[in-house]
């Protein structure tokens, strides 16, 4: 499995590199330049479909706080998988050839919080949506932002997958707990 990681990193971080493609997953997967889309995504909600609108943010706030501080605070540390570029103290990184463009981090691996956050979050909004097509394209920032992790040379593709098959799980639970509440309030409503 190991190797199969490294092939795929390597393939990520040194075969496909160049400057636009580093400038491009540096914004791609740096929060900072999201959150205005956020704000803007939010208050469309909430314009758009009132107090079901707030439902949906208040829920994807939750969703993406549980997710981070699971990943955060409890999967990284019991996993504790070192990242592809972490220093050894012999002052090489893990892995030797890793390029990081965007420097890199100290935290544990295991598993990539923004593939976890980000497909919990398109999972949650494809589940609920009522036209699909209109939520499917999270799935696509997702997995970009995801591979943008390897690119970086600061996760493991495993560590991507895990996130990813993590976060797809956490957003259909709670998708479904949305649909039930919202379901009963309809009933209540009417």
């Amino acid at each position: 499995m190991y190797s199969i990681d490294l092939s795929v990193l390597y393939f990520f971080n040194r075969t496909i590199a160049c400057g636009a493609l580093d400038s491009f997953f540096n914004a791609i997967t740096n929060v900072h330049y999201w959150y205005p889309i956020y704000v803007l995504a939010g208050l469309w909600l909430m314009y758009r479909f009132r107090w079901r609108g707030v439902a949906m943010v208040v829920a994807a706030v939750l969703l993406v706080s549980a997710t981070d501080s699971l990943g955060h605070y409890v999967l990284k540390p019991l996993v504790h998988r070192e990242r592809p570029c972490a220093l050894l103290p012999t002052g090489e990184h893990v892995v030797p050839w890793v390029r990081l463009p965007d420097g890199g981090r100290g935290d544990p691996s295991f598993p990539s919080n923004h593939a976890l956050n980000n497909f919990a979050e398109a999972m949650f909004f494809f589940t609920i949506w009522p036209r699909k097509r209109n939520a499917g394209w999270l799935f696509l920032v997702a997995f970009l932002i995801s591979i943008g992790r390897m690119y970086q040379g600061v996760h493991y593709p495993s560590d991507v997958l895990g996130g990813a098959v993590i976060g797809i799980t956490a957003g259909f639970i709670l998708a479904q707990i949305y649909l039930k509440l919202n379901e009963r309030y309809t009933k209540v409503q009417t």
